[in-house]
């Protein structure tokens, strides 16, 4: 359930970002385009980090800062629509998503405590995000359209569904990262 609304939040931003920049901004679709790899350079840039925060303070804790990270700055983008702010939040977008994605999938491998049933959780993570995946643009668009077509609202959209993540994320018990075992 975590898996599956933070992932229904994320293809909001991810689905309608460019009609957003277009629209709301007065950027040209290929701008569009480059303004949201922003997220996507600082994701790849705090992607080993996001692991070594993990290790430090603890799978839950770090998925649950980066939800916040992320929620954050998506409504500060809804509060202050323009280029800069813009910009700067994707930017720390992109961390809060690293501390996201990063952790969640060798989280839930690590849910289990039989090594014979990673391939059941690991299925059970890639049907959530599929779900999400072919459900989030549908739900997403149809709140843009009850919205008179304000592309804006994603902003309010995904970190409510990054909300919904977290509270789900709170009857988590296990999943942290596991000691290593000493060399023979």
């Amino acid at each position: 359930l975590t898996v599956f609304c933070y992932m229904v939040g994320y293809m909001a931003i991810e689905t309608f970002f460019s009609s957003f920049a277009v629209t709301a901004l007065g950027l040209k679709p290929s701008l569009a385009a480059v303004l949201l790899a922003i997220s996507y350079v600082s994701f790849l840039a705090f992607a080993l980090p996001a692991a070594a925060v993990a290790r430090r303070f603890g799978r839950k804790r770090t998925v649950a800062a980066g939800l916040a990270i992320f929620g954050l700055g998506l409504l500060a983008i809804w509060l202050f629509p323009t280029l800069p702010v813009v910009a700067a939040m994707l930017f720390l977008g992109g961390f809060g998503w690293a501390l996201v994605n990063i952790n969640c999938f060798p989280m839930i491998l690590d849910t289990s405590t039989d090594e014979s049933l990673s391939g059941t959780f690991s299925g059970l993570y890639f049907i959530a995000t599929t779900l999400a995946g072919t459900l989030g643009p549908i739900l997403n668009g149809r709140i843009i359209d009850l919205a008179g077509r304000d592309y804006r609202v994603i902003f309010l959209v995904c970190p409510a569904f990054f909300a919904l993540s977290f509270l789900a994320l709170q009857g988590v018990r296990s999943g942290e990262v596991k000691a290593a075992e000493p060399a023979a």
